[in-house]
């Protein structure tokens, strides 16, 4: 068996070896690839795949994003999880293999991977920059009551019941309309976060349009006006928390905490063990938050590896 670049695989037999994987995120799915298709004209998706007698058995999502005449690897680009999906571990090296062998394309600068499951042993080349990462999990096998009781701390639990009787309310969005709204606002309160922010508008509609495959995307409401949003990701065991924005307004009503109430019952309602909060940059306010929430700390890999000479113009070891 070999690993083999397959630019348009079957979306059917995606999805279906996909969805039978215990060690699939939902950032490793068509929906999220096509949405970054649509959003992002520098982006071009693709997938590694290994095939026995015709059959995919292990499948890993691959970004190419174009810089002029030279190009970036990801698995996957915004730091979200990427890394291959398959039944055992020879599998997998071979496409982590494969994947870092591409960096030798001279027009490729840099390959990059984040993986949220543990690689086998000996999966990075030498060279590669490994390193770890860190996101708040909320576990939720004992259902949505038991975190709330056990899991959210008394203050938080206070001021979600105080929002709820001044009259806050959460649904999902239901109009292109209000996902413009929604964004207006992510966009305001995102523009000191510098980084990948704001992502684009398109980026939003593509997701929201893919809401029949685990896309979520709440609003939350005094009257009828729109405090804020957030968008999140329904995969198997696991519920992502994605991408959120309030307005300044939304601050007195703990709007951000009392969407992800109703986002936790959704997940438990759905089947999914866990709730990842996402990573929070080291941010402390983040992290109290977070943990307030009942998020615990998961440490993740991040393996990077780039061209000698693109490492010493940009100042950074390879190490």
């Amino acid at each position: 068996m070999k690993a083999e670049l397959e630019h348009r695989p079957p979306r059917e037999e995606l999805v279906s070896f996909i969805g039978s994987a215990a060690d699939a995120t939902f950032f490793q799915t068509p929906p999220w690839l096509e949405s970054l298709d649509a959003a992002f004209a520098s982006f071009d998706s693709a997938w590694l795949t290994v095939r026995e007698r015709g059959e995919i058995v292990g499948a890993m999502p691959v970004v190419r994003v174009m810089r002029g005449p030279f190009s970036y690897l990801s698995s996957l680009p915004f730091g979200t999880y990427g890394g291959p999906i398959a039944r055992d571990d020879s599998i997998r090296r071979l496409l982590l293999e494969k994947f870092f062998d591409m960096v030798r394309s001279p027009t490729c600068l840099e390959a990059g991977v984040n993986l949220f499951h543990p690689a086998p042993e000996g999966s990075f080349p030498r060279g590669a920059r490994v390193r770890p990462e860190e996101c708040r999990i909320v576990g939720l096998e004992g259902g949505f009551e038991e975190v709330w009781r056990t899991g959210w701390s008394s203050k938080r639990r206070q001021l979600v019941r105080r929002a709820e009787d001044a009259g806050v309310t959460v649904r999902l969005l239901e109009s292109e309309t209000e996902v413009r709204r929604f964004h207006d606002i992510y966009v305001q309160e995102s523009r000191p976060w510098a980084g990948v922010h704001p992502y684009p508008l398109m980026l939003f509609l593509e997701l929201f349009k893919r809401r029949s495959e685990g896309v979520l995307v709440w609003g939350a409401f005094v009257r009828a006006q729109l405090l804020g949003g957030h968008i999140d990701l329904y995969f198997g065991d696991m519920a992502q928390a994605w991408q959120g924005g309030m307005a300044e307004q939304a601050k007195e009503f703990e709007a951000s905490a009392l969407v992800l109430k109703k986002a936790m019952e959704e997940a438990c309602a759905r089947g999914c063990r866990a709730f990842n909060l996402g990573s929070s940059g080291g941010n402390e306010g983040i992290l109290f938050f977070k943990e307030s929430l009942g998020g615990r700390e998961f440490a993740y890999t991040s393996a990077t590896m780039r061209k000698l000479w693109w490492g010493l113009l940009r100042g950074r070891s390879l190490v």
